[in-house]
């Protein structure tokens, strides 16, 4: 009897293991229309007539992602952190929101004379921005956790700072504790 017991809790396994080894495709993800240029990005603002950074020590998480519509020829660009408003007479921080024009394969962007800040109660333009040069770049920045990111960058102007133009750039944020500081890039 022992023998047939063991026999059976035998074969069990065997099947359990053929029966649990099933193999599964990965799943089939789906990207946004406008994917390598949609993601998270950790940014920092450069005023490149002073070539100075905006700030030594911050880093800016901007996003960009698809349009309701599904586009492939215009993406949303907004800052998801506060940044400042560029303005040297300023210190109030406000933020960046704006429909732009996009190449999904040419992996670039740009926009002229986009409407910033509009006053509600007058309809008045406040300030309009521009964004040349805007660009992403597969797998160009190695992250202190090892692995490797998409870089973006762009050239802003603002009307309110006028003969002023901005480099934004940096990296496709990879949300891994030691990445998240990470300001020295190249």
């Amino acid at each position: 009897m022992k023998s047939i017991i063991r026999s059976l809790i035998l074969l069990c396994v065997f099947a359990a293991t053929f029966v649990s080894c099933e193999t599964y495709s990965d799943p089939k993800v789906d990207y946004s229309p406008i994917y390598p240029l949609s993601g998270e990005w950790r940014v920092r603002i450069r005023n490149t007539n002073a070539d100075t950074l905006v700030s030594k020590t911050a880093m800016y998480t901007l996003g960009t992602y698809n349009t309701s519509d599904n586009s492939t020829t215009q993406m949303w660009l907004r800052a998801t952190s506060s940044i400042p408003t560029f303005s040297p007479s300023s210190s109030v921080v406000k933020t960046l929101k704006s429909k732009i024009s996009c190449d999904v394969s040419g992996l670039s962007f740009s926009t002229t004379g986009i409407v910033q800040n509009l006053n509600v109660t007058t309809n008045a333009v406040v300030d309009t921005i521009t964004i040349t040069e805007g660009k992403v770049t597969l797998n160009s920045v190695t992250m202190p956790s090892g692995v490797m990111s998409d870089r973006i960058s762009f050239k802003l102007k603002k009307s309110k700072s006028p003969g002023v133009t901005y480099l934004i750039d940096g990296y496709r944020r990879t949300r891994w504790n030691e990445d998240e500081t990470f300001i020295t890039f190249k």
